[in-house]
């Protein structure tokens, strides 16, 4: 079990007229392979979330907020996960831990 569903593509193809007839290549353009977990690019996503949730703690401030720059590119780490883009994921979330340790 190394796929996701890619809900975008689903959505896509449903808006494009795949009906019933369309059903596997809706079925086909809805996964998106995920990568093994010993993929390089998991180990460092892993590093990185790591030294993050440390930095991120120490970055709230005193009202337990997170400043939007950082909250965005949190997001952004979500949202290429949420897509399978792992290596890009595990590069934004390592010059994040830069910035954040700066």
């Amino acid at each position: 079990m190394n796929e996701v569903a890619d809900l975008a593509a689903w959505r896509r193809q449903r808006r494009a007229g795949g009906g019933d007839e369309d059903d596997m290549a809706t079925e086909e353009a809805a996964v998106v392979p995920v990568p093994l977990p010993d993929d390089p690019a998991v180990a460092r996503l892993d590093r990185a979330v790591e030294r993050l949730h440390g930095l991120v703690s120490g970055a709230l401030d005193g009202r337990g907020r997170l400043t939007p720059g950082v909250e965005t590119e949190l997001l952004a780490i979500m949202g290429e996960l949420t897509v399978g883009l792992i290596p890009e994921a595990a590069n934004r979330a390592e010059r994040l831990a830069a910035r954040l340790a700066q």
